[in-house]
């Protein structure tokens, strides 16, 4: 277990409730000391003050749409030894953070990323991956911690929502580059890193749900409201790494395909296909007149420790579903944290997520899916299925007791 010093940096813009989300998962870490820094709109403010558990975070002023910038003043600000992000519309497993930091206990170690699961709370919506330096990805195979190193023309990729750096190296590498407003941030930081010889482990039980909230960008099913930063941060990724300028016709070809996609599902129109594609060339035109930006790094001021509730006390509360209110009414009373399994008898599939009042819920059918590698349909007890979902939740949520039937 590393003895370092933690600071976890939440850039939020205009998305209140997810955040207030993001931050009451945190109450729930087991980790017991770490700072919370966030960055964001005048709404941040109003959000802490009304959460209904006291919790000490550092708040920065930053409405604007750049997202390396933003982080940037999270690294200035953080007084910890290691620096952890996670997005506003995310939610931290409770072992999340003590998971992610482990592997710097390793002098070696510079960088570690955790895996990812989408908006259903059980399918990955990202494991682990390498980068090239035309920033295009390709996934590989991790199931324990692993430490990694990059060459000059491949890095480890660590999920901006799910990841941790050691501070000096992030000052020494000069932090995130601010022409990435959005998109491929993450990807040119993990390429200096590469370049560089740091190390990277990638952390496959330090997991987070990211739920890919609506933004100016994206409406609520992902399709693309503008394509205009994915253009500017690709086309300045190439120049920046010494690429041939030509892969920008495949890339956004690839951008055509999505929309093409998004369109065949009804969620654009036909229209939308070639505006959004002028909002592409237009990006990638201002991407490449971007010039090198080098950010200022002013010495932190005193940690702050986020307060927890975690005490390893998890508990699960499972039920039909005609006794939901009970099962939400136990697992918010629970103060450790608390999971709520609202099972119906049927096959439908299961999702996870987690509640607006502090606990986690898992719902379906009690012979429903919870895994792709399930069965269509297997039979179970209301207890055994309880069970069978508490073993595959053991590994993120540490359970002292049996699951409790309301």
């Amino acid at each position: 277990m590393t003895t370092s010093s933690v600071s976890v940096v939440v850039v939020s813009r205009h998305r209140p409730e997810e955040l207030r989300k993001c931050l009451l998962a945190l109450t729930f870490q087991t980790l017991p000391i770490f700072e919370v820094i966030i960055v964001g709109d005048p709404g941040v403010a109003d959000v802490v003050a009304q959460l209904d558990r006291p919790i000490a975070v550092q708040q920065s002023l930053f409405d604007e749409a750049n997202i390396s910038k933003a982080r940037n003043i999270g690294i200035a600000m953080a007084a910890g030894d290691v620096v952890a992000f996670i997005d506003d519309d995310a939610v931290a497993e409770p072992t999340w953070l003590e998971r992610l930091i482990a592997p710097f206990s390793d002098t070696e170690v510079a960088a570690v990323g955790g895996f990812v699961r989408g908006r259903n709370g059980i399918s990955y919506q990202w494991k682990a991956e390498a980068i090239g330096r035309t920033g295009d990805s390709e996934p590989f195979e991790v199931h324990q911690t692993t430490i990694l190193e990059g060459t000059e023309y491949r890095a480890i990729k660590t999920q901006g929502t799910n990841c941790a750096f050691r501070r000096d190296v992030l000052i020494e590498l000069g932090g995130f580059d601010e022409n990435y407003h959005f998109y491929m941030d993450e990807t040119d930081l993990n390429m200096r890193l590469a370049y560089a010889g740091k190390m990277t482990a990638i952390v496959p039980d330090a997991e987070v749900q990211h739920g890919y909230a609506e933004s100016a960008r994206r409406t609520r099913n992902r399709a693309p409201r503008t394509l205009y930063d994915i253009g500017a941060s690709r086309a300045y990724f190439l120049k920046k790494h010494g690429q041939d300028l030509a892969k920008l016709d495949v890339a956004r070809d690839h951008q055509r395909v999505r929309l093409l996609r998004h369109m065949v599902y009804g969620e654009i129109e036909p229209k939308d296909v070639a505006r959004l594609l002028q909002t592409f060339d237009e990006g990638v035109e201002n991407g490449l007149k971007r010039e090198s930006i080098t950010p200022q790094f002013d010495e932190p001021g005193a940690f702050q420790n986020f307060r927890t509730l975690g005490d390893g006390d998890h508990q699960v509360f499972f039920g039909r579903r005609r006794n939901k209110a009970k099962l939400f009414e136990s697992a918010q009373s629970h103060s450790g944290g608390a999971t709520a399994m609202v099972f119906s008898r049927t096959g439908l599939f299961h999702r996870r997520w987690f509640h607006r009042d502090g606990f986690w819920v898992q719902s379906g059918g009690l012979y429903g899916k919870s895994d792709r590698s399930d069965k269509l349909l297997a039979r179970y007890t209301t207890r055994a299925r309880a069970e069978r979902e508490c073993a595959a939740l053991e590994k993120t949520r540490p359970m002292a007791d049996k699951p409790k039937r309301q």
